[in-house]
């Protein structure tokens, strides 16, 4: 891409540089924002640009070659909030003016480099003026390790020197020191006292004099020192240039062999897991390969009828002759809106709509519902998106990031074969503002590209935290720095960076991906992969209380990805405050806590519970093995409760032979179909919802902190998964025996329970029917946790 260059003068900005160029992207300007002559101040106190050494900047465009554009910052910091939207007089809207500028004059820009390593203050407003500018950013040092990366600037030939000291430990001796030859008094400060090795802290600034990209280098003839602050423990002063030259570089240190010592692959802690899960992928893959030729079936779901046949998305039943009554949930804290469509109130003329059409349409009624419940769409946490043909996602996303502010919801969006004439459904989570007083929402929304983790690929965040819940976006298999999946294809190599990116993402935000998700599900694009990811998810997770996992074929994934991940995670924290004890308080609020009790607390509050059921139709008769079963699996962390349940068929028959065997022939025709008759269906969904409603009861008064005393009440949300092979034409069926059987338990509270029905290719261990549950009980409390 073609890319402006941001520059301060600082490290930062110039190694990005560096790094832009060799990933090979093309430097066609630079762009620096400076103080009014007239301010006469060497330095601003502004929050987003590096202002001292402003005085070295109009050199620069000699030493690249390049076209250099400036702008007076004229705004102020007014706008000082996590999130930035357009704010008049804001010193952000002055880059917004530089930006479009170059954009005029290159019309050809594409991208803007971005020196941020930490500051989420100065990244967020640089992503929102790319993204109103049509741009992307450029941000291969976010969240680097800061003393690997001061190092490897320096010996990458970074020739920056300290301009500003303002931290304990840093004296005017240093300024003009280099950061080579600061960096072991930079690391000892580090140790002794937590100063920010790359100066993120505010504790120094530099100016680069060279580096592998000029054609020049800067030479200082004469400069001063200026004490700002004679301070004896952290003085603060910095280096006025009197005199400067620029000096021409020599051919040998021209030479462009500096890139091929670049490090594009720069070592995260996540990226120690890789390794291990490719060659458990491998494994699996091998070991499958080889029962495969021992003539051994090992295929843990199908998609495939006995004779080969595969149920086609255009063949996937037909929908709108019943819709659910269970289609949200409303509470004072969770709510859910359940799988919702174009089609629930359409007149038959409105269903030849195109799918921008179809999107607008499903979004709308999503809002409807949301708005019924006295909620917006700046409540909600998470989405989930299916869509029958993923050729339309870029279609999709254009018409569903109107309904969207600057930080949309994560969601997870994958491929269905829904039931026509449907294209789209959504279902939704959200969290009331205000109704939630321990911490307000927590959301993740990098949209520039580096090496941590995938910018977002549609208008959607990374993650959001509220309310003792962690919602991360789906993840695929993404190589970071190029937004690519691996090349060629390979299953290993794309589910080690699917689970790297979904843990570095994890770690941002202090979640605990391995001890605390509460429900993980992982959808394929091949019901061979079953094994191989479930393997890999088994390497990361707590094994001593593993969350629900559920493996899911689909037909199709995002950029042809066969892999993708959706968590929910509880957040592992306790908020309580330390607080005087009220006497007249009976129920505890406001309870004194001491370190003690903390520790006591977080010892009982944060240890989850698991709980494993199976269950067998009654008529299996004695000595006879059923013709299915159920496995129920729950993971509980007060307030958080998941439940995953599956119906399987006996491991040792396929479900094409099962089907053909249980074969029904109540179509007009009298032709046989392959599939189950509805009261095999019916029969199944009663064993799952039972074994529901023995896990809420189970988990009602946990050993510690409040459970879900409600039961069913304090359900949010289920989402009902079926095979589309064999249960496409009883889609109707399925959801209006769901509706009768499930209300002969919800209908015993006042609450309601948002329902999502979603057709998928195949469910591991044989799998016909999966159900997966969401519900949260009451709010721990300290003093209800210390008395549990």
């Amino acid at each position: 891409m073609k890319v402006v260059g941001l520059i301060s003068g600082g490290k930062d900005s110039f190694y990005n540089l560096i790094q832009c160029v060799a990933n090979g992207h093309t430097v066609i300007a630079l762009g620096n924002l400076h103080p009014k002559p007239q301010d006469n101040k060497d330095e601003l106190d502004s929050y987003m640009y590096q202002t001292v050494g402003h005085d070295v900047i109009h050199l620069y465009k000699d030493c690249l070659d390049v076209p250099l554009y400036r702008q007076e910052i004229k705004g102020k910091p007014v706008e000082q909030g996590a999130d930035y939207v357009k704010t008049a007089q804001d010193e952000t809207e002055d880059l917004f003016d530089l930006l479009s500028a170059i954009k005029a004059a290159h019309p050809d820009l594409e991208a803007v480099s971005v020196g941020a390593i930490l500051s989420n203050y100065q990244r967020i407003r640089v992503e929102n003026v790319c993204s109103r500018l049509g741009l992307v950013a450029l941000s291969y040092l976010w969240q680097r390790n800061q003393e690997e990366l001061l190092n490897e600037m320096a010996q990458a030939g970074v020739n920056a020197v300290l301009v500003k000291i303002a931290a304990i430990g840093l004296k005017r001796q240093h300024l003009g020191q280099s950061i080579g030859d600061m960096f072991p008094h930079l690391c000892k400060m580090n140790q002794e006292y937590d100063l920010h090795i790359c100066g993120e802290g505010g504790e120094y600034e530099t100016i680069t004099l060279d580096c592998p990209l000029f054609k020049r280098r800067i030479v200082v003839e004469e400069s001063e020192v200026v004490i700002h602050s004679d301070d004896a423990f952290a003085q603060v002063a910095y280096l006025r240039f009197k005199k400067l030259r620029l000096e021409d570089k020599s051919e040998d240190e021209l030479d462009s062999c500096w890139m091929s010592d670049m490090n594009l692959d720069p070592v995260w802690e996540a990226d120690e897991l890789m390794l291990p899960i490719e060659e458990i992928v491998h494994a699996k893959q091998a070991t499958q390969k080889h029962d495969d030729n021992s003539g051994i079936v090992t295929t843990h779901g199908t998609g495939v009828a006995q004779d080969g046949r595969r149920r086609s998305s255009s063949s996937g039943g037909t929908f709108g002759r019943h819709i659910s009554k269970f289609s949200s949930h409303e509470s004072d804290v969770l709510c859910a809106v359940g799988g919702t469509t174009a089609f629930e109130t359409a007149s038959e003329g409105s269903r030849h709509l195109s799918i921008a059409e179809e999107t607008v349409a499903c979004l709308q009624n999503v809002q409807a519902k949301l708005e019924k419940i006295g909620l917006s769409w700046t409540e909600v946490v998470f989405m989930q998106v299916f869509v029958s043909n993923m050729a339309d996602f870029g279609v999709v996303n254009g018409a569903y990031k109107g309904f969207f502010g600057i930080n949309p919801p994560p969601r997870a969006c994958v491929g269905a074969n829904l039931p026509k004439p449907c294209r789209i459904q959504v279902s939704c989570t959200a969290i009331r503002r205000g109704a939630v007083p321990t911490k307000p929402r927590q959301t993740l929304h990098v949209q520039g590209m580096s090496y941590w983790a995938p910018a977002n690929i549609g208008p959607y965040s990374q993650a959001t935290e509220q309310a003792y819940h962690s919602f991360i976006a789906g993840q695929i298999g993404m190589i970071p720095s190029t937004l690519d999946l691996p090349m060629p294809p390979s299953l290993a190599k794309e589910t080690a960076w699917s689970l790297r990116n979904l843990s570095q993402i994890a770690t941002v935000r202090q979640s605990d991906l391995a001890n605390r998700t509460a429900l993980c599900i992982v959808y394929v694009k091949s019901s061979d992969a079953f094994a191989a990811v479930t393997a890999a998810w088994e390497y990361i997770s707590n094994k001593k209380t593993p969350p629900p996992l559920l493996a899911i074929s689909v037909p199709s994934l995002p950029k042809g990805g066969q892999v993708e991940w959706q968590t929910l995670i509880h957040h592992g924290k306790v908020y309580a405050d330390k607080a005087p004890m009220a006497k007249d308080d009976q129920e505890g609020d406001g309870y004194e806590t001491d370190d003690d009790d903390m520790y006591e607390v977080e010892k009982r509050a944060l240890h989850p519970t698991t709980l494993s059921l199976g269950h067998e139709p009654p008529s299996a008769g004695a000595g006879l093995e059923a013709p299915w079963k159920s496995r129920t699996q729950s993971w509980f962390l007060s307030p958080l409760l998941t439940v995953l349940s599956v119906v399987q068929v006996p491991e040792a028959s396929s479900l094409a032979s099962l089907f053909s065997s249980l074969s029904v022939s109540d179509n007009k025709e009298g032709v046989e179909q392959q599939g189950l008759n509805k009261e095999m269906v019916q029969d199944m969904l009663a064993m799952m919802i039972k074994a529901m409603d023995r896990v809420l009861q189970s988990h009602a008064k946990p050993p510690a902190g409040p459970g879900v005393e409600g039961g069913w009440a304090d359900v949010v949300g289920m989402s009902l998964y079926y095979h589309d092979t064999f249960l496409a034409d009883q889609t109707d069926h399925l959801s209006s025996v769901f509706d009768e059987l499930l209300s002969q338990y919800v209908g015993k509270s006042s609450s309601n329970v948002a329902v999502t029905l979603v057709p998928v290719q195949a469910i591991a261990d044989h799998g016909v029917l999966a159900l997966s549950v969401h519900a949260v009980g009451k709010t721990p409390t300290i003093p209800g946790l210390l008395q549990a």
